[in-house]
């Protein structure tokens, strides 16, 4: 089976008991696919759920807290069967205990479940058991096209201790069903038909994006935008391709924005060669207007600013090594011009590596990975700077393919699992 869709309904779109129905015929328009369904609690029900047993309980036992907030998942899941049955279509929920349970997991630590609803970031691997029930029960089911209802949030180890995945886990069971059933697509329901260029809740003159690319998405995730867990993405191996579509809509299969994946990590040395220009001062970011000063004296001789870079005491600009001189004549007069700039250094024959991948999403530690071996080969590293999916090192350019191979090299034996 190539054509298995993987669907995630948010608690934002369960707010009302009549939306179960709704969803289901939303998703039954891609009823032509093997569905599967991963559902979350309804809108305020974990809340709600922690609250109860911590009033309850004031020192929680872990694995019986662990069940017992997941509830709102399984009640979601247990109605979606009812509700695709009422519509005629043969439905399955899959619980915990379950033989054809496939969320097996190896939780790393039992630290508390975080009460604030947030996105947050269990350490757990998936076991090897979850791939083999998979592709020996669930498969089944789906070949049979019955549609597979999947309380998300939730998974069990290894002795059969019902756990969570961290708060913003259904997001994660989907990623995680999504490869074990080796899914054609993801589709996320929200209440909105896609991602919007703004926020709607502050401007009004906003636009759906039709596609994305997955850095695109993990960007926008990792920076606020409520469109899934940016921490879900860390699960994603093969899976091609997701959507994200409205509950209203009433063409869902050619609605809303789709976001595409290729390999996992992208590595590349620039071509060109910088030049660095760094402002010394004090009190830089509480200088109004000093970015604006930047870039209207620069675009004016169409010199483009390829990366910045600001502290308490320094300013860094980074422009097209063969610009670098030009700008720093333009740039000088600054210095008296602005009170807190006190100085203007050039530095050239910089290059940049940018690393990008999912991973880096809430990673600790994923930097030291990348500069240990670097440092090792005594090559410095003039600057280092972090965007969410994105690790950009800047260095010297006679060390420049060393580095870019040392990075290669690190990034094939993780894949491979080498130590």
């Amino acid at each position: 089976m190539n054509d298995i869709k993987v669907f995630k309904v948010g608690g934002s779109v369960l707010s009302e008991p009549e939306d179960f129905l709704k969803i289901a015929r939303c998703i039954l328009q891609f009823q032509d696919a093997k569905i599967c369904l991963v559902t979350s609690a309804m809108k305020g029900t974990t809340d709600e759920l922690i609250k109860m047993y911590t009033k309850a309980i004031p020192q929680p036992d872990f694995y019986n807290f662990e069940k017992f907030v997941g509830m709102g998942e399984v009640q979601s899941a247990i109605i979606f069967e009812s509700a695709f049955k009422y519509l005629g279509k043969e439905a399955k929920v899959v619980l915990p205990g379950m033989l054809e349970w496939a969320i097996y997991i190896k939780l790393k630590s039992k630290a508390q479940l975080n009460q604030q609803k947030i996105n947050e970031k269990r350490d757990f691997v998936v076991l090897p058991k979850a791939k083999t029930i998979a592709q020996k029960h669930l498969l089944s089911l789906l070949k049979r096209n019955t549609i597979l209802i999947v309380p998300g949030f939730i998974a069990q180890d290894e002795k059969g201790h019902t756990l969570t995945l961290g708060r913003g886990g259904s997001d994660i069971s989907a990623l995680i069903m999504a490869e074990l059933l080796k899914a054609s697509e993801l589709i996320l329901i929200k209440d909105v038909g896609g991602i919007l260029s703004m926020d709607p809740k502050i401007v009004s003159d906003t636009k759906m994006i039709k596609k994305l690319s997955w850095a695109e998405l993990g960007a926008l995730a990792a920076s606020g935008a409520q469109v899934l867990n940016p921490i879900s993405l860390k699960h994603r191996r093969n899976l091609p391709k997701m959507r994200i579509i409205s509950n209203n809509g009433t063409n869902s299969k050619e609605e809303g924005t789709e976001v595409f994946f290729d390999k996992m990590v992208s590595i590349t040395l620039a071509d060109k060669t910088y030049g660095a220009l760094t402002f010394i001062g004090e009190n830089i970011p509480e200088t109004p207007g000093i970015l604006s000063e930047l870039s209207s004296i620069l675009s004016q001789k169409k010199i483009a600013i390829n990366s910045t870079t600001i502290s308490d005491n320094l300013l860094a600009i980074y422009v097209l090594e063969g610009k670098a001189e030009i700008a720093y004549r333009l740039l000088s007069p600054l210095i008296s011009k602005l009170k807190n700039l006190k100085a203007l250094n050039l530095k050239k024959g910089i290059a940049k590596i940018v690393i990008r991948s999912l991973n880096f999403i809430n990673e600790p530690g994923a930097i030291k990975k990348i500069v240990a071996p670097i440092a090792r080969e005594k090559i410095n590293i003039w600057e280092i700077l972090t965007v969410h999916t994105d690790i950009m090192i800047f260095i010297e350019s006679q060390d420049r393919q060393k580095a870019y191979n040392l990075i290669n090299k690190l990034f094939k034996r993780e894949k491979s699992g080498k130590e």
